[in-house]
């Protein structure tokens, strides 16, 4: 037993039952120090209780992210992904690093990918044709401006 695991043993010990319960469930612990918990846990006869998921509470799962959208431009593609954030699509946008860094290779890896998850792509596939259809646009003749 090395002195790190050692010490992390001496300060899980050290931890109340509520305190040592808390950073359990937390889900944040690397897997040797939730190892420690846990052998904390049942040395101290408590009931091991289950990790919770890490993410928003009441957030239910919506599927694996697909690709819904290709874009060379990575400004268009923010663009979109905005335009889905909007109408309550969960959206985001992979890659643009990769096309930023040498814009050569944009074709190549396929350009920037719109992402959403699969319980949302038929809501996003809606938008996006939208957007492509122009009832995005703002007016070229805005009087309003300057």
């Amino acid at each position: 037993m090395n002195a790190d695991y050692a010490e992390m043993v001496g300060l899980f010990r050290q931890l109340t039952d509520e305190e040592l319960l808390f950073r359990f469930r937390s889900n944040a612990l690397t897997d040797t120090a939730a190892a420690i918990a846990a052998e904390e846990i049942e040395r101290r006869g408590l009931d091991l209780p289950v990790p919770q998921a890490s993410g928003p509470e009441g957030a239910e799962y919506a599927g694996d992210y697909a690709v819904v959208a290709r874009f060379l431009n990575p400004t268009e593609a923010y663009v979109v992904c905005s335009c889905l954030k909007m109408a309550g699509v969960p959206a985001l946008v992979a890659d643009v690093e990769l096309v930023q860094t040498n814009s050569l290779w944009a074709a190549a890896l396929g350009g920037a990918r719109l992402l959403v998850p699969a319980l949302h792509v038929g809501a996003a596939r809606e938008v996006i044709a939208a957007f492509n259809r122009g009832e995005y646009a703002l007016p070229d003749d805005d009087e309003s401006v300057g």
